[in-house]
């Protein structure tokens, strides 16, 4: 069996969702069993007791040094769903629909060392056992780190980015509500705007002195209480997001569309919705996200995401029995800009034939642009499988190949007679939230679409971002080494923040180039970690068309670096505003890149 599918593709491997790592998980956590709803109306699980004997095991690594040992696993390990600081608010955790453990809260606070470290140890559902990955003076060193957090007596901070180029200046614009998803510039108001996870968007005016951001929708507006998609034009806002159904065991899809009035006042009507499908209660229910208007304003393109990492059953505890991939997933649709209470099904067949399903086989495209020709682009997260993250040229009914196909890489689990084993296949991650539930022999894996030829996606040549794993030895490589390019960035770095200097606003070697931010914290995040010390940064794209491919190719440098979360950013004039996610309670930042 080979995993090669092209000449142009034959190196790669790749990562997951914007936004997650390995799964710490105590008391409430996202996890598979039995949930009901708090007094708060929020979704918890049923609470996880340690075995009694594990009360009674005593830490014996509790200086300074096993703290700081601990806090390093921690950044590898646990930040993406906990949150740097402990408090239950990663990104990952979000897009779970469930909040991990805070370990300020009394539930953890109340728990004695041996039961947390029993936890760490053992796992439960969705949550590895680390008994496996970490040794046990590491693990007690973990507890030692979170009770530091639960103690208050340490937070992680934010730090300063840095240019790693000469002519760039980066500064501190100002701090952003948690859970910050989405950032915008609009040209008549004049403002910069951004929304969150929970449904609220905020209009910042550039004229101010002083800047204060005013909060102008909130989730009563909307109703659309997961909410990934924001685009504006002139004084009508799209939001685009999931309402949860059938208990949270469902989900439908919904985008709604806000007219601004002169006077204050808000029109607000529905673009669409669709019929309930399953969600998964793993990180692998991306949802509907990112939106963008056509050029030429006749159109709205908004991303689905996959419910799967690769293609696997996801029936969420047998609510949706044998459920993989759903023709309302994984794919890009696109609609006329006037359209009004429509009901989306989930049929491909329907949905081809009107019209609204643009391109399919995209696992999770976070964020997607138009260039200056007005070519559509995607910058895609792959999956918990070593296979590379793709950049995709997004033209009307090609097909991209999830969920056979990711980074160039087929994925193994569609082949009958493959059988999951890290020690034979190097790119199984042990770390990831995929392993092992989700990574089986699967004579059932559904076959490829027959007569259908897959999009590859763009090649990177470097120097950055294009480290890989060699499909025949599993060794990790570098384009830039080997002159084989990578299709199209480092496993794992979840880009996203697309963006393009249409206008020829910049100067030098930016005129005209295009900008991506990578999410993932590079040797930080346990997926990742193989393959580079390097994520959450900014990279400078330069993108040529080859007629030969007919397709793109692209060469990756690397310009800033030392954010936090970086979700999204958008490009007004020389400056360049990257918003971090921020977690659930602290909040995050915008910072301002100016070019030359």
């Amino acid at each position: 069996m080979t995993h090669r599918i092209s000449t142009y593709q034959k190196n790669c491997q790749i990562g997951r969702f914007l936004i997650y790592g390995l799964l710490l998980f105590l008391t409430s956590s996202c996890n598979r069993q039995g949930s009901s709803k708090d007094k708060d109306g929020e979704s918890r699980v049923d609470t996880w007791v340690a075995p009694e004997d594990a009360n009674h095991r005593l830490n014996p690594f509790q200086d300074e040094q096993a703290i700081a040992a601990g806090q390093a696993i921690y950044q590898v390990y646990c930040w993406n769903c906990h949150g740097e600081s402990g408090m239950g608010d990663g990104a990952a955790g979000g897009a779970m629909g469930s909040q991990p453990a805070n370990f300020y809260s009394p539930s953890v606070l109340d728990q004695t060392d041996g039961a947390i470290f029993h936890k760490i140890s053992v796992g439960r559902n969705v949550m590895p056992g680390f008994g496996e990955i970490l040794g046990e003076e590491e693990r007690w060193q973990l507890v030692s780190y979170v009770r530091h957090l639960g103690k208050g007596m340490a937070e992680t901070l934010a730090s300063s980015p840095i240019a790693l180029v000469e002519d760039l200046e980066i500064t501190h614009w100002m701090k952003v509500a948690p859970r910050a998803i989405r950032i915008l510039y609009n040209q008549q108001t004049d403002a910069i705007w951004y929304a969150t996870f929970e449904g609220s968007v905020y209009r910042i005016a550039l004229d101010q002195s002083p800047i204060s951001p005013e909060l102008v929708i909130s989730v009563e507006d909307h109703g659309i209480n997961r909410m990934q998609g924001l685009e504006m034009r002139d004084s009508t806002l799209i939001l685009t997001g999931n309402i949860r159904v059938n208990d949270d065991k469902g989900t439908t899809g919904w985008m709604m569309r806000v007219n601004l009035r002169p006077d204050g006042s808000k029109e607000v009507s529905k673009v669409f919705s669709t019929v309930e499908y399953g969600t998964t209660n793993t990180p692998f229910d991306h949802g509907w996200s990112a939106t963008r208007i056509s050029p030429d304003g006749k159109h709205i393109f908004v991303v689905s995401g996959s419910r799967t990492d690769h293609g696997e059953v996801q029936d969420n505890l047998g609510a949706y029995p044998n459920s993989r991939n759903e023709p309302l997933t994984a794919a890009i649709f696109r609609f006329p800009i006037g359209t009004k209470d429509l009901l989306l099904p989930n049929d491909t067949k329907a949905l081809k034939e009107r019209g609204y399903l643009y391109a399919e086989g995209i696992r999770n495209a976070f964020d997607i642009n138009f260039d200056r020709d007005g070519n559509l682009f995607a910058v895609v997260n792959s999956g918990d499988y070593d296979q590379s993250e793709d950049m995709f040229w997004v033209r009307e009914g090609h097909h991209y190949g999830f969920p056979w196909v990711m980074g160039g890489l087929e994925s193994p689990q569609q082949f009958p007679d493959w059988h999951p084993d890290p020690a034979k296949d190097p790119f199984l991650n042990t770390a990831a939230a995929a392993w092992p539930d989700d990574f089986y022999n699967d004579p059932d894996f559904p076959k490829r679409p027959e007569g259908v030829v897959f999009t590859p996606g763009i090649d990177n040549y470097g120097p950055a971002a294009a480290t890989y794993r060699d499909p025949e030895t599993g060794k990790i490589l570098e384009a830039a080494d080997t002159g084989a390019p990578v299709s199209t960035f480092t496993a794992h770095s979840s880009p996203l923040g697309l963006n393009f200097d249409n206008d020829d606003q910049l100067s030098g070697t930016y005129k005209g180039g295009a900008f991506t931010l990578r999410y993932t914290k590079g040797a930080k995040a346990a997926l990742m970690k193989p393959f580079t010390d390097y994520g959450e940064d900014l990279l400078h794209l330069q993108l040529t068309y080859n007629a030969d491919k007919d397709n793109f190719d692209v060469h990756t440098y690397r310009i800033a670096e030392g954010f936090t979360q970086p979700v999204d950013a958008v490009l007004v004039g020389k400056d360049l505003y990257v918003i971090e996610y921020g977690g659930r309670q602290k909040g995050g930042n915008i910072w301002k890149v100016t070019f030359p």
